[in-house]
């Protein structure tokens, strides 16, 4: 659904300072912790992934990330509690990519953080009616109606982990979700095991999941997707959704071979090979908005509204 908001932080006090210490030394945040509103945000989903991730690249191993997330949250993304869940997501995905950074430098290896993990986002872009040149406002909203552009948003909560282990489910993986103590959530974990054996099941119903998923994502499901940890693979996802995501940007008419094939997108941000993140359109906005991509701190809402 999104990493809104999912980054690890602490109120002044708790007694894991040095976790604080090394969180707000990943974010480079500087500012006193008064800063933060006092929240308390402290589930470790993201940096569990990447420091997964870390741990194959230490053992020479690949392991592969394929994260799929709005564009935006629901609603206008200027709206001020918007634009600070999009900061924190922003910051959590720089966390993750610069923990990977560290991991390749350390490890010695001719390797780039989006070889291990990838962010990616659903759209389309059509050909619009000529009818809809006649809307005055000039909205977000009106404006993709008259570029052929939509946003399809992501609703769903779910993980496949090595095509043999799925979950399904209400939570995103945020603070409100992953609490325990403040959204109710419920969600199915599903696995398979062959007959008359406790051996899991590698090419079973919940592969058939994960192929379904990239059918349905990329319009297409070629011989490379059978290995998704593989760079081969990781290479030609990134491929095709850069494709789509020129495709959908572009205001130039649609011809038979900038039609974009699926829907899968990748994630407006550009990744450099220290980890570090900035966002992928000339002027820093999404699409047809004046709206930041990598979100802005609200100066007045407490940050634990948006958690």
């Amino acid at each position: 659904y999104f990493l809104g908001s999912a980054h690890t932080w602490f109120e002044k006090g708790s007694h894991n300072l040095d976790v604080v210490q090394s969180y707000l030394k990943d974010v480079k945040i500087l500012k006193p912790f008064s800063w933060y509103h006092s929240p308390r945000c402290n589930h470790l989903v993201p940096v569990e992934i990447a420091l997964q991730i870390c741990e194959m690249i230490e053992k020479g191993r690949r392991f592969t990330a394929y994260i799929l997330v709005p564009l935006f949250p629901e609603g206008d993304p200027s709206a001020p509690h918007i634009q600070e869940i999009l900061f924190w997501q922003a910051k959590t995905m720089a966390m993750m990519y610069r923990k990977i950074a560290k991991a390749i430098k350390k490890a010695d290896i001719n390797a780039h953080p989006c070889d291990y993990l990838n962010f990616f986002c659903l759209g389309k872009r059509e050909t619009p009616p000529d009818a809809m040149q006649l809307l005055s406002e000039n909205t977000p909203a009106t404006k993709m109606a008259r570029n052929g552009r939509g946003m399809i948003y992501v609703h769903s909560k779910a993980m496949v982990v090595d095509d043999i282990y799925a979950i399904v489910g209400s939570a995103n993986i945020n603070q409100r979700s992953m609490d325990g103590r403040r959204d109710t959530e419920v969600a199915i974990g599903c696995w398979e095991v062959q007959p008359e054996s406790e051996n899991l099941v590698t090419d079973g119903h919940v592969q058939g999941l994960r192929k379904s998923l990239w059918v349905e994502h990329f319009g297409v499901y070629e011989d490379i997707f059978e290995r998704p940890t593989s760079l081969e693979c990781v290479r030609r996802v990134q491929e095709l959704a850069s494709k789509n995501w020129d495709a959908y940007v572009s205001n130039k008419p649609l011809t038979q071979d900038s039609d974009p094939i699926g829907h899968i997108l990748r994630y407006p941000i550009n990744v450099s090979r220290h980890g570090e993140i900035s966002a992928a359109t000339l002027e820093g906005y999404f699409p047809d908005t004046t709206a930041p991509i990598l979100g802005t701190k609200s100066s007045y809402l407490p940050s634990r509204l948006t958690v």
